[in-house]
């Protein structure tokens, strides 16, 4: 079992197993740190800012983000000879199935956090699983006076360590904070993060991996009944 994002004051990120983080990092305003095998982010509710957020969302709209993807899965980053030498956040921008997530990364005021050192696991939904959303659901996140839960709901899509498809099982979910986590479910065929299944696994970054989604991410409560 591991832990990862949240919405309380503290981002505290794990890996699994061996996997370990050395340094001390900034996200979206707040510390991460990594220790043992639990992965748990936290961040405040209305305080929680993007690495020193403050600027309105007023500029975005739902009508000028892509809902569409026009990239096959399969090919996502096939153009690219090696992914390993750019960032993260720079991948994620290079392509466009993912232009909706990486508008709303930078309107939250992350992008700065995505582009340190790292090593960070970016789940990176794609724009079909942001127009799959209930109705009305992104054009909420998109006011200005709810930066914070666009920041929380995108904080569940980080992890602060290099976390690769294999590392992942049924037995591990990922902590939220708040009596909140990450369900994981893992077949032979598929690898299921809170309800979104990786379509695109392990695009290595020089700060971390990518794994394409087709879903948001979102954590469910804690019952205290373990799996």
């Amino acid at each position: 079992m591991f832990s990862c994002a949240s919405s309380t004051d503290q981002m505290d990120s794990t890996a699994m197993d061996d996997t370990t983080m050395s340094e001390t990092q900034t996200m979206a305003g707040t510390d991460d740190q990594m220790s043992g095998t639990d992965t748990s982010t936290e961040m405040t509710g209305t305080e929680a800012t993007a690495a020193g957020a403050t600027e309105s969302l007023a500029g975005i709209s739902s009508e000028s983000l892509a809902m569409t993807d026009d990239i096959s899965y399969g090919d996502m980053f096939d153009e690219i000879d090696d992914t390993r030498q750019m960032g993260v956040l720079e991948l994620a921008k290079s392509n466009g199935n993912l232009s909706t997530f990486v508008a709303l990364v930078e309107h939250a005021e992350m992008a700065t956090a995505l582009d340190a050192e790292g090593p960070f696991t970016v789940f990176a939904p794609t724009n079909k699983a942001f127009a799959a959303l209930p109705s009305g659901k992104l054009e909420y996140l998109m006011k200005p006076e709810n930066k914070a839960e666009l920041i929380q709901t995108l904080q569940s899509h980080f992890l602060g360590a290099d976390v690769s498809s294999a590392q992942f099982s049924s037995t591990q979910r990922i902590g939220a904070g708040d009596n909140m986590y990450i369900p994981i479910d893992v077949t032979a065929n598929t690898t299921t993060i809170g309800g979104a299944t990786i379509v695109k696994p392990d695009v290595k970054a020089s700060n971390g991996v990518i794994h394409v989604v087709d879903g948001i991410i979102m954590p469910v409560a804690d019952t205290g009944i373990t799996r």
